[in-house]
């Protein structure tokens, strides 16, 4: 009777061990699984300046609904679009939990004020235009602006100047078939190597805004595949950060069928 009673006790010991270590590791992979929210900013900046006055860039950068106080770096870059100049500009925490940076333009034209934010091992980098008038601003200014614009927007390729070169052409594409989405990165005519590439995926007539995470699979080639869902014209912006030095984009229109 004794042993018969021993054998049980040991038999359920056996159970309840096991099925404890499952229960462990059941919440182990639970933890493991969970997915961070993904990092949010609300780029404000005005539609039209002058020359001369005083504007602010200003990023409000989110996690879910917390208001992040503590990223890392956050740059204000002004891109002009007629002469490929770029500036950045760093912003700074105000009492609003926004980030913050003043500016002057020094002349007029049109730019693109790009907010460079990175946060808890995250980076985004969204995009708005600013259009500056002064007594610099001429119908030929004008018309200088549209036509650097066209000129890169034909080539499939943009250069900032001090900056790195992004090969990107523009594209079609067929509602629910896979792509690739290529981009070559050069700098000074050499494979940019180990840079961060993301591409921007948004449209305009809609509320459609999609991050992707490009992987390196040759010296300065940047891939990533994508399927559509929707068919529409469709704004691919391609991100390059490397360092502090590095931020440069180009974006190309796909017409998605």
């Amino acid at each position: 009777m004794k042993r018969f009673l021993f054998g049980i006790t040991l038999i359920l010991s056996v159970v309840l061990t096991a099925c404890g270590g499952e229960e462990n590791h059941s919440n182990h992979s639970m933890s493991d699984d969970v997915v961070p929210e993904v990092l949010e900013v609300e780029l404000t900046v005005p539609k039209t300046a002058a020359t001369g006055e005083k504007v602010e860039f200003i990023a409000k950068v989110t996690q879910g609904e917390e208001a992040v106080e503590d990223a890392n770096e956050v740059k204000f870059e002004v891109l002009s679009k007629a002469t490929g100049g770029k500036e950045l500009v760093t912003g700074t925490l105000n009492k609003d939990k926004h980030y913050v940076a003043s500016y002057h333009f020094k002349e007029a034209g049109v730019f693109d004020i790009t907010s460079h934010v990175t946060a808890r091992n995250m980076h985004t980098m969204p995009t708005k235009i600013i259009e500056v008038s002064g007594e610099e601003l001429t119908s030929t200014t004008t018309e200088t602006n549209s036509t650097s614009q066209t000129t890169s927007h034909s080539e499939g390729a943009g250069h900032h100047s001090n900056g790195a070169t992004i090969e990107f052409d523009e594209g079609t594409a067929t509602v629910g078939v896979a792509i690739e989405l290529t981009a070559n990165i050069l700098l000074s005519d050499s494979p940019l190597e180990g840079a961060r590439v993301q591409y921007e995926i948004f449209r305009h007539d809609v509320d459609y805004h999609h991050w992707l995470e490009a992987s390196e699979t040759d010296s300065g080639k940047y891939e990533v595949e994508f399927t559509f869902t929707e068919s529409g014209t469709y704004e691919v912006q391609v991100h390059v950060t490397k360092g502090d030095d590095i931020h440069d984009h180009v974006k190309k229109t796909y017409i998605v069928e």
